[in-house]
């Protein structure tokens, strides 16, 4: 039985970071060091989600559900060239710094964790462990008396790793997310940013 919670809204989007996957198969799942994405703006996540009842003996007898993808909207500030290049698969010049667009992008997958701030003040922590980077679009205009500038609506498409973990419920299961709220004071989030925290390195906060 669960314990008792706390209700609380949603006050802040913070500590924005990315890694590259580098491993993901039936044998293992690793991920480069996290780094930086951007200040964050705004973030806002819709899932994939459908469910069909079957009826027997003329009654509804089970229902059937199924859960896809998840679509993360990320607003920023206009990302490095570099950094867009690298998170959209384009060719990236590390000599010049130039980005080449050949029309024929590289998928990449990667992990992104940040934390969500509530008004009592306490953090939400996420890591999401794979998926890929769009840009919605880009826009800009001259500049005049006004204070208007443009952003960036960097959409994060996140889906199942191939790696089966270990999980507390003892099964072998993939991983879409892992969610820590730091007021339960029971998982350690002290160094949630150095490494991609995954079903299997998560530790108890000692106290």
């Amino acid at each position: 039985m669960l314990e008792a919670h706390k209700y609380e809204e949603y006050q802040g989007f913070d500590s924005l970071y990315y890694a590259e996957i580098t491993k993901d198969d039936a044998t293992g799942f690793t991920a480069g060091t996290p780094a930086i994405l951007a200040p964050a703006g705004e973030i806002s996540v819709s899932t994939e989600n459908a469910s069909a009842i079957r009826y027997y003996d003329n009654q509804a007898w089970a229902v059937v559900s199924s859960e896809g993808a998840d679509t993360v909207n990320l607003v920023v500030p206009i990302l490095p060239a570099a950094l867009k290049g690298l998170l959209t698969g384009k060719v990236v010049d590390t000599v010049t710094g130039a980005v080449f667009d050949t029309g024929e992008p590289e998928t990449k997958y990667f992990a992104i964790g940040y934390r969500l701030r509530f008004t009592d003040g306490s953090y939400r922590y996420v890591w999401r462990h794979k998926g890929t980077f769009r840009i919605d679009s880009e826009e800009a205009k001259t500049k005049d008396n006004s204070t208007d500038t443009n952003n960036q609506t960097l959409i994060f498409t996140g889906m199942n790793t191939k790696f089966r973990f270990d999980m507390p419920d003892g099964k072998k299961k993939p991983s879409k997310q892992i969610v820590v709220d730091e007021r339960d004071e029971k998982a350690d989030v002290t160094n949630w940013f150095t490494t991609v925290i995954t079903p299997e390195t998560i530790v108890p906060l000692v106290e």
